[in-house]
């Protein structure tokens, strides 16, 4: 009873921290993008990142973090509106920590951005780290999906130090690009700093995985903008994720305990971001709230949305407990309400992207070309998604 109760006021905590973000706004309303819409013919982009987690790579790592969203957002709104599924492999050397961190291919981008939080440089020290094992568990343990016509297969190995090829018992990485290749896969390499021994195996493996070979600086060289639009974005992202209700787990106290769950890791993922991301990220992340169709898992008003399912084909045991007692017509009246407050959310965040987008420019043209890890990924991605 204690656990629920707990479980319940950290529910109740986080509705309240949505709600105080902001004072009740009005808007004037505005269609959804195309994008949002869900179709068959969809291209879908499945990208790994490979990346060297060791002590000197601290600068890279938070650099990611900041840009992870921008980057996701500029391929689902760009030519080819796909969705995305990102699949990470931290990576060591042998007697550190460990030597991989493997998180499989989702379409869960918060899961994906709450590992990548969780990444701190350290460990390493001696020059070669165990590229092997890394790019081989990226190549066989993320979980690829079968190959199609509609999806592009992108592996980013990113580091600062050539392998270990003192380690006979872990593939070789040119054995292991091939393998790559053979299975329609891409492999671009990002060489953070200019340590000895790494430019000429890192141009290897991207010239012989079909991809591109970037050379950052140490730390990254991401350049993060701020604006003056990035507050209200991260207020306006938490609303929405407020808007989320949990469905399906069927009846009993199982289907409850589902459904409760899944209310519960919202409403954590959205306090942790609010308190751990930079406020750039947290503005990007709503951003992709606003444009992406698989935003939420088990969320009763975007799979409506998406014309997924109808209110029609949700059991009475799968709802939320707050929407059981309804009758038919106040449920549609109530749902369709909800969904109508979405969409107003959506619409605003939308409209003060532009705007942010605009200022970021502006920014950027005082600053000149762009070579950090964000504009090498979004470089590769613009010429590598275009392949047949």
């Amino acid at each position: 009873m204690k656990r629920i109760s707990s479980r319940i006021s950290f529910l109740v905590l986080f509705a309240l921290a949505s709600l105080m973000s902001g004072s009740a706004l009005s808007f004037s309303g505005g269609s959804d993008p195309d994008f949002y819409k869900e179709s068959s013919k969809k291209k879908t982009l499945e990208m790994v990142f490979v990346l060297d987690t060791t002590g000197s790579m601290g600068g890279l790592i938070e650099g990611a973090k900041q840009k992870i969203w921008s980057i996701v957002n500029g391929v689902m709104s760009g030519k080819e509106k796909a969705n995305v599924k990102i699949g990470l492999v931290a990576y060591r050397d042998n007697g550190d920590l460990y030597v991989t961190k493997v998180l499989p291919l989702t379409d869960d981008l918060d899961k994906v951005y709450t590992t990548l939080m969780a990444y701190e440089a350290g460990g390493g020290g001696d020059t070669p780290e165990n590229v092997r094992r890394a790019l081989a568990d990226g190549v066989h343990k993320v979980e690829w999906s079968k190959k199609g016509k509609n999806i592009s297969q992108i592996i980013f190995l990113v580091g600062d130090a050539p392998p270990h090829n003192d380690y006979p018992q872990e593939p070789d990485v040119l054995e292991t690009t091939a393998k790559a290749v053979s299975q329609n896969m891409i492999v671009n390499t990002i060489q953070c700093g200019n340590l000895n021994g790494t430019k000429e195996i890192w141009q290897e493996i991207a010239r012989r995985g079909e991809g591109k070979y970037f050379a950052i600086a140490q730390d990254g060289g991401v350049q993060a903008i701020s604006t003056p639009y990035d507050k209200e974005l991260s207020e306006l992202g938490s609303k929405i994720g407020g808007t989320y209700l949990a469905y399906g787990g069927g009846a009993g106290e199982a289907g409850r305990q589902f459904r409760l769950n899944k209310m519960e890791e919202q409403a954590s993922t959205e306090v942790s971001v609010s308190a751990a991301a930079p406020k750039v990220a947290q503005a990007d992340r709503a951003v992709n709230k606003a444009i992406n169709s698989r935003a939420y898992a088990n969320d009763l008003l975007q799979e409506i949305e998406n014309g997924r399912i109808t209110l029609k084909d949700v059991k009475k045991e799968d709802l939320p407990d707050e929407l059981k007692s309804l009758s038919a017509v106040e449920l549609e009246k109530e749902v369709q309400k909800r969904i109508t407050d979405r969409k107003e959310l959506r619409a605003k965040i939308l409209e003060l992207s532009k705007k942010r987008d605009a200022y970021i420019k502006a920014e950027r043209a005082k600053i000149g070309k762009q070579d950090g890890f964000d504009s090498a990924v979004e470089e590769a991605l613009l010429e590598q998604m275009a392949r047949p």
